[in-house]
């Protein structure tokens, strides 16, 4: 095949022994990633509890409309008797009319704490998230941070609220000293947020209501200032919730209180029985319709995840054979033309059929290693629609080694650009300072993107090329020429020629 392709397309093509050693790295990798289904059955599972649990509401709810009927049938008989005597009707008639005034204003309470209870449940998970975001950072991210001397503004606000929030001067002398405690992250976690003064938030809001104050914004100049923008931002919106979450639960139990003493002389134990049983029966009820609600949302989800479980065991049946192909395909159809991309992998199929290893019966490459709307997002962002392309884009996004572009009319040039968006760093290879960008892009962890390179590359990338990297402690370092480096796991390197 490498002959053929050398005289008819008059293109060198090279096959080494490391070659089949990178196709083996390719084909473990994804077969560890391909064909989970945990979270599509475990979304059905918590549906079908639920189902039960509102089948166990119900029962609840025929039970207690029997016995709402009989202590009211009680009520009806000591009404009776109570008009025997006039003082006692009219007695029984002003008690009447404060219970109903009463229950008007206890009815509202309840309707506020239901609200408010509603937000606190929305906020929460949001609060969750961000703490999640927290946790997920790295030394790097915060280190990156700690190295500015004259950070950038957004930055500077991120630091000033996240001191704010830890009672401490918002300046960046306390911001850098807090980034070098070891427990810093930890401690952003572990922060008692019901017990925060509310001075705190009077002041952080000073920062917070920064147009720019926002994760997608800040995410553009620092990983971990995001994060700590969407911790600030969900903290403040939990506090908000609380408050008023508070204030409704306050003046709900007071009420009670009060219902409960006006009444203690006046009625009997049947009346406060009756209306304990219409209290359950009406928190039977709401919880029987939020979640009959939150089954019904999520009706569609369940057909959907069902599909998708049902399409994950089929895929499952053909895994191997179709791993096999993929991984193949990017190992060694790169440099290869559309015509024989088609030959290739044609032979591989015979290979599958006939060594009776299974494979889908429409393998495609574009169809076994990605989404319709990931492809679809990629041509949004600039990426040719034709089916080569496609290819060459899964092959850049999964392939073992930083590809080499040829590019003659910029489309996958625009596409990078595009993708990468601010963290990506243009330069060309004729300029004499990229080493020192490149340099800077693999401890910040951003791209690179190398321009109009000759045939023959600097050999000081050759680190950089095979990926040589040294892990101590568990960071990894590359050393390039002299100077040892922080590896950071984000890099990535382009470089194309036209």
């Amino acid at each position: 095949m490498a002959a053929q392709y050398l005289q008819e397309m008059r293109r060198p093509y090279y096959i080494v022994p490391s070659t089949f050693i990178e196709y083996i790295d390719t084909f473990t990798k994804m077969c560890r990633s391909e064909g989970s289904k945990d979270r599509f059955s475990n979304g059905l599972s918590i549906l079908s509890e639920a189902t039960s649990l509102v089948t166990v509401m119900q029962d609840e709810l025929l039970a207690l409309g029997p016995q709402i009927e009989e202590k009211s049938k009680e009520i009806e008989i000591l009404m009776v008797k109570l008009k025997e005597d006039s003082q006692a009707v009219e007695q029984v008639r002003a008690i009447v009319k404060m219970e109903e005034e009463l229950m008007v204003q206890e009815t509202q309470i309840v309707h506020e704490y239901a609200e408010a209870t509603a937000d606190l449940n929305k906020v929460l998970p949001l609060l969750e998230k961000a703490v999640s975001a927290l946790d997920a950072l790295e030394k790097s991210h915060i280190s990156e941070i700690r190295v500015y001397t004259k950070p950038p503004e957004l930055v500077l606000t991120v630091m000033h609220a996240v001191c704010i929030l830890l009672q401490q001067k918002p300046d960046w002398t306390t911001a850098k000293q807090l980034l070098g405690d070891p427990g810093f992250l930890k401690r952003l976690v572990s922060l008692d947020k019901d017990s925060l003064p509310e001075k705190v938030f009077l002041k952080l809001r000073r920062y917070s209501k920064c147009p720019d104050f926002n994760p997608a914004k800040v995410g553009m100049v620092s990983i971990a200032c995001r994060s700590m923008c969407l911790w600030v931002l969900a903290l403040e919106n939990y506090h908000d919730v609380y408050k008023v979450h508070l204030d409704c639960c306050i003046p709900l139990v007071l009420q009670k209180e009060i219902l409960s003493y006006s009444l203690e002389d006046r009625y009997n134990a049947s009346v406060s029985e009756r209306q304990e049983l219409g209290r359950r029966k009406e928190r039977t009820t709401n919880r029987v319709q939020r979640a009959a609600s939150l089954i019904s949302a999520l009706s569609n989800e369940k057909d959907r995840w069902e599909k998708a479980v049902c399409d994950l065991d089929n895929k499952l049946q053909h895994i191997v054979g179709d791993v096999m192909v993929s991984s193949a395909f990017i190992t060694y159809c790169g440099p290869l033309t559309a015509d024989y991309r088609k030959v290739m992998v044609k032979k591989w199929l015979d290979f599958c059929h006939n060594m009776e290893i299974p494979v889908s019966p429409q393998y495609t490459f574009t169809s076994a290693m990605t989404e319709k709307n990931q492809v679809r997002h990629w041509q949004n962002t600039g990426l040719p629609p034709d089916q080569n392309s496609t290819e060459n884009a899964v092959i850049v996004k999964n392939g073992p080694h930083w590809p080499l572009l040829i590019d003659p009319q910029g489309q996958a040039t625009r596409w990078i650009s595009s993708m990468e968006g601010v963290r990506l760093r243009k330069m060309l290879a004729s300029d004499p300072n990229y080493m020192k960008t490149v340099e800077r892009a693999i401890g910040m962890g951003d791209a690179v993107l190398i321009q109009d390179v000759l045939e023959n590359i600097d050999p000081c990338l050759q680190p950089i090329l095979i990926k040589n990297l040294t892990i101590r402690e568990g960071q990894s370092f590359i050393k390039i020429g002299d100077t040892e480096i922080e590896y950071n796991p984000n890099f990535r390197y382009i470089y194309s020629f036209n």
